[in-house]
């Protein structure tokens, strides 16, 4: 089998990864379509054999993708985009067309799918956006997200969407399952100390710094007794160590170092992520959120708060950031009881269980013009 994943973000990649390794440990040849060196890399590293695939821009304005600013946006790079697709085709036409295709929110698998005739399964978290009428948040609609996922994938044969929270759908080809969660998280020893983590993202022009800075001064004024950690990618360290300061510290993101923290905190602070969420609901911590400009880190954000499994705010308030260390305790045995109910069940089983009933899974040991 294929799976193309959407190289932007680490996210979709440590997901994929995970699921892709569960399938090669029951003996499934698998290999990666992905887009960018980095994430080609991250895959070979791993053993799989990985392509580079095009994948356009698709820049949403006023919650909408207009075609006007997808020509405007691409336009120089389509022919080349079209050329490496076609290399991609040829390159898997001569190694054997796998017996299936699985897609995460990138469009170079489905074309694949619909051109070597196999089955297409969609696994994200984004699908949800597309099949269930989710209402707007705040100034934010899913409109956007509905559009790439239409453009992406046209139809899937069956969708597999991860979810931290419950959702339902009457479409058959539908299924809702927990995240996917790397082992090593799931087993790592879980602790309460007087230590909070956080983390920050940059998304265009919007950047940590401004998170970073106002919860280094909420925590040097009225929370000294405690650690801070925040880490931050190593282009963004320089920008950020002025705001270190006794116990508020700045690491370089390094993902072992990174959960181990998450592991022991007592509070978790972040942009809005589906997967960082995931990883910290896995381990019982409770998250403060400042969602990022989309829809799906508004909607993210909503639900937690509603839900009661953290907070949320616009942006990092001293009020907000005491109120949600007071509640830590209540939250966290919130997270831990939403997390028995819901997020102890390991995904990977029902996907590769449902992947192995179709007709085409009956090759399940590769032949040797694609080991």
């Amino acid at each position: 089998m294929i799976i193309g994943v959407n190289g932007i973000g680490m996210g979709h990649s440590v997901r994929q990864s995970v699921i892709a390794q569960y399938l090669r440990d029951r003996g499934h040849h698998v290999r990666i379509i992905t887009n960018g060196s980095t994430r080609v890399e991250y895959f070979r590293d791993l053993g799989f054999p990985a392509w580079d695939g095009w994948m356009p821009t698709l820049l949403a304005r006023d919650d909408r993708i207009h075609a006007a600013d997808v020509l405007r946006t691409n336009i120089r790079r389509t022919p080349a985009g079209i050329s490496q697709h076609l290399r991609l085709r040829r390159a898997i036409r001569k190694a054997g067309a796998p017996d299936m295709f699985i897609t995460d929110y990138e469009p170079n698998t489905p074309r694949l799918a619909y051109h070597f005739g196999r089955p297409l399964i969609s696994v994200d978290q984004q699908s949800k956006y597309r099949h269930l009428d989710l209402p707007p948040v705040g100034r934010y609609a899913r409109t956007a997200d509905e559009q790439r996922l239409r453009y992406f994938a046209p139809r899937a044969d069956r969708s597999f969407i991860c979810s931290y929270v419950p959702l339902e759908a009457d479409d058959r080809k539908l299924e809702f399952i927990a995240p996917v969660v790397p082992d090593f998280v799931r087993s790592a020893q879980v602790t309460s100390e007087p230590v909070s983590t956080a983390y920050f993202s940059r998304y265009f022009d919007h950047g940590p710094e401004d998170s970073v800075r106002a919860l280094a001064d909420v925590f040097r004024q009225y929370v000294p007794d405690r650690t801070l950690r925040i880490y931050a990618h190593s282009d963004e360290i320089e920008n950020l160590r002025p705001y270190a300061d006794g116990k508020i510290e700045i690491c370089p993101f390094d993902r072992q170092a990174f959960i181990s923290d998450l592991a022991r905190s007592e509070a978790v602070f972040s942009n809005a992520g589906f997967n960082l969420i995931s990883e910290a609901f896995v381990l019982g911590k409770p998250v403060h959120l400042v969602p990022l400009p989309t829809y799906d880190q508004h909607w993210c954000a909503k639900v937690v708060h509603e839900a009661e499994l953290g907070t949320s705010t616009p942006r990092i308030e001293r009020g907000a950031v005491l109120d949600f260390l007071n509640r830590a305790r209540e939250l966290r045995a919130n997270v831990e009881r939403h997390r028995d109910l819901h997020l102890v069940q390991d995904p990977r089983e029902r996907i590769a269980s449902y992947l192995e009933t179709l007709p085409a899974a009956c090759g399940r040991v590769p032949s040797p013009s694609l080991r």
